[in-house]
């Protein structure tokens, strides 16, 4: 019965060490407007669990380095967002 458990947990560790692999380290960019959608649903999935890790760097765009799983990276760098390309200046 002891043999039973032990390879229970060796293979629960090993369970739990593998999907912790599959998360990746990445720099997601920003959104160029006052209200960032990317930066709130960075938020949003940390308070989820879905994300950790997160540091915002101050830069206009922001600079959101993150650790969460390939699925979850790539649904942020899908997301639409603006740059500063799309911004209009008007000189007063």
């Amino acid at each position: 019965m002891k043999k039973y458990i032990a390879v229970l947990l060796i293979t629960m560790i090993q369970a739990c060490s593998t999907a912790e692999n599959a998360w990746e380290r990445v720099m997601i960019l920003g959104s160029a407007e006052a209200n960032d959608p990317v930066l709130a649903q960075v938020e949003s999935l940390e308070k989820k669990g879905l994300v950790k890790d997160v540091n915002v760097l101050e830069s206009f765009p922001v600079q959101i380095w993150l650790t969460a799983s390939e699925e979850t990276i790539e649904s942020l760098k899908a997301m639409p967002r603006k740059s500063l390309n799309d911004q209009t200046y008007r000189s007063q």
